[in-house]
């Protein structure tokens, strides 16, 4: 068991005009237990005092805001600070109001990846309890992959595959979906004259295509239904998101896969995202491993799909030649399809 002595604990920020209301919420919050470490409270009774407490305190992993303040600045003008002026995605920001109807519409809920809304009457002992410990889990997944830099060497590996592991339980059905992409991927980049020594960079780089969801809301990532437009932007965000998390480290292999998570969705004819390149312009090991991402995802049980037979898939691939898909990837993937459904058989038999 976790000793709590032994952590840092969790900094949460309380902006709210009304000094009961920060008496209230740190007396309740603190008769409750926390899984793994303490709270630490950080008070602000304005907007402006809040940005000097986020300029001091880098590492706040809650901030609870009210809406309506008496000064001008609202909890909305807050918001929009640490997410565009700030630029800290991973403080999971809860909004309480005493009034309801001045709820933000679902667009700027998104928009600015709010991650809990609810009424101050509505707000019971178990239902902050609740809205801070799903905050916490969230930070606490984004935080674990950006320490990643910190890590030495002998460790990474491990590390990688925890974190493989953790991006891919949060998207419900998709089974061992990254280990998958990872393997077949490394298996096209050797058909395709790759360096050996670098293959397993490059499979545990694809494995981690997807890092950026971590920052992805669950409820636009787990969506039975098709996503919205403006679910659709925010689920684009998973790349840059991807990007950002990796993309300072110096080691081959974070380059790796910082690449790969900013470019997998990149089309061969420009059409795909964030950045609209097309053919060469994308790097080779992203082509792959977007071909490899759809043809598994295809061939997997999601909340928003059924299984595609793989005659189905086969023909899909060979028809977005060109088009999505780079076409010298799609033939060298045919001329493999035997070795990666052998593979594919291998992994699976592992897990019985």
């Amino acid at each position: 068991m976790t000793n709590k002595k032994q952590l840092k604990p969790w900094k949460v920020l309380v902006v709210d005009d009304e000094i009961d209301v920060h008496d209230i919420t740190e007396l309740t919050l603190k008769r409750l237990v926390f899984e793994e470490r303490n709270l630490k409270f950080i008070h602000a009774y304005s907007a402006s005092e809040a940005k000097i407490k986020l300029l001091d305190h880098s590492d706040i992993a809650v901030a609870l805001l009210d809406v309506v303040m008496e000064e001008d600045t609202s909890g909305l003008d807050l918001v929009k600070f640490i997410r565009e002026d700030f630029k800290n995605e991973s403080i999971r920001l809860i909004l309480r109001t005493g009034n309801p109807g001045l709820a933000p519409e679902e667009s700027v809920t998104l928009m600015y990846d709010i991650n809990d809304y609810r009424g101050k009457t509505e707000l019971t002992a178990q239902s902050l309890k609740t809205a801070i410990i799903t905050a916490l889990r969230a930070y606490k997944s984004i935080v674990t992959i950006q320490n990643l830099n910190c890590e030495i060497d002998q460790t990474q590996r491990e590390l990688i595959y925890t974190l493989g592991e953790i991006a891919e339980s949060r998207g419900i059905g998709l089974g061992r979906h990254v280990e998958r992409v990872g393997r077949i991927t490394a298996l096209l980049a050797e058909k395709m004259n790759f360096p050996i020594e670098h293959l397993d960079h490059i499979r545990l780089g694809a494995s981690m295509h997807d890092i950026g969801k971590m920052a992805i809301n669950d409820n636009i990532l787990n969506k039975p239904g098709i996503l919205t437009a403006e679910e659709f932007e925010q689920m684009k965000k998973h790349c840059d998101y991807g990007h950002e998390i990796l993309k300072n480290s110096e080691r081959d292999l974070l380059k790796t896969a910082a690449i790969i998570a900013y470019e997998h969705h990149e089309n061969y004819d420009s059409t795909g995202y964030p950045r609209g390149l097309k053919g060469e312009e994308i790097h080779l090991i992203s082509r792959i491993v977007a071909l490899v991402d759809v043809f598994d995802a295809l061939a997997t049980k999601r909340v928003y799909k059924e299984i595609w037979p793989q005659d189905e898939i086969l023909s899909y691939i060979r028809s977005q030649s060109g088009l999505k898909f780079d076409p010298h990837v799609v033939e060298v993937f045919f001329e493999n399809i035997d070795a990666i459904n052998a593979l594919i058989v291998s992994i699976e038999s592992e897990d019985k």
